[in-house]
């Protein structure tokens, strides 16, 4: 059985390389605004284990996340992406099930509002259509009409996304370039047992910092000249995220309402495009019809570009 589940790591972490690479080549036309576009796409990631919280005892967490531009080159402004994002926990049970994966297709379009003097400066703003659903028709409370059927019970909401998103290098640390992201979302159709207990709106605050570790080292003479896929880059994040809207038995200004994340990744210099990461999560559950519960997890894991916000 453990010769089987390496064979399943080693078979995620591929399509994982694969999804990186699609959207690279997907990107290429885009060149320096593709590349800070991509620094707020959400990463494709694999957990080791499920980590340390309330959380049950995982084998894995993986969300494979591919991207199609459909138009974005330098003397465009505008772009539309395609996203078919796939989240899914293995959990560390007999048989080894997947249960209720999440479905989050995504169409974004985005508008870059202002020129930057490099492509490390951006100013974009979005728009996305996205969907959450878990696949499964089976009804949403169990027999006692009270508790969520998270086994099979039917988990669906639509939404649109609109935010802005702004890069620029940090004045104060050589290599290093800040992001900032400011973000609201609206559930605008769910199923109907969601429509008072989900929470209709989010709002979000993402920020971030990288550093470029090979160019600092560079500049005191400790480190080659290397390609920029070579570098070694670390990277820390922050969301801060509020719920809106009716949620059962949870009052206006409640603790349940706040999501917060802090990330820290490293990108060493002989991956490409492949990151390490530690990451601490408080809030509500993200996995579609486990929402009820507010999740506390540190976990670790491995990323394609984790330097990526969610």
């Amino acid at each position: 059985m453990r010769y089987v589940l390496a064979k399943l790591y080693i078979i995620l972490f591929l399509v994982l390389l694969s999804a990186v690479a699609k959207s690279q080549e997907n990107g290429k036309g885009g060149d320096a605004y593709e590349s800070t576009f991509s620094m707020f796409r959400e990463p494709s990631y694999i957990t080791a284990l499920g980590g340390f919280g309330n959380i049950e005892p995982l084998m894995f967490e993986a969300d494979i996340v591919p991207y199609y531009m459909l138009s974005l080159n330098k003397n465009s402004r505008w772009g539309i992406e395609l996203s078919p994002r796939i989240m899914l926990r293995m959990y560390n049970e007999d048989s080894y099930p997947v249960r209720t994966p999440s479905f989050m297709p995504r169409a974004t379009f985005f508008y870059k509002v202002r020129e930057g003097n490099s492509h490390q400066q951006g100013f974009f703003t979005y728009l996305s259509w996205c969907h959450h659903s878990n696949g499964q028709n089976g009804s949403f409370y169990n027999n006692d009409s009270v508790t969520i059927n998270t086994q099979t019970g039917n988990f669906s909401t639509n939404m649109v996304e609109t935010g802005v998103f702004l890069s620029h290098p940090d004045r104060k640390v050589p290599y290093a370039v800040n992001y900032i992201k400011l973000s609201a979302c609206y559930h605008y159709h769910q199923a109907p047992e969601l429509r008072s207990i989900y929470g209709r709106w989010r709002f979000f605050s993402d920020f971030q910092s990288s550093v470029n570790l090979s160019k600092v080292l560079r500049a005191f003479g400790r480190s080659a000249n290397n390609p920029v896929n070579h570098n070694a880059f670390l990277s820390q994040s922050i969301r801060v995220g509020w719920i809106g809207g009716d949620i059962a038995k949870v009052g206006a200004i409640d603790a349940k309402r706040l999501i917060f994340r802090y990330t820290i990744s490293f990108k060493p210099s002989f991956l490409n495009d492949v990151t390490l990461f530690a990451q601490y999560y408080y809030g509500q559950d993200y996995y579609n019809i486990n929402f009820s519960r507010t999740l506390k997890v540190l976990r670790f894991g491995f990323a394609a570009k984790a330097s990526i916000f969610n």
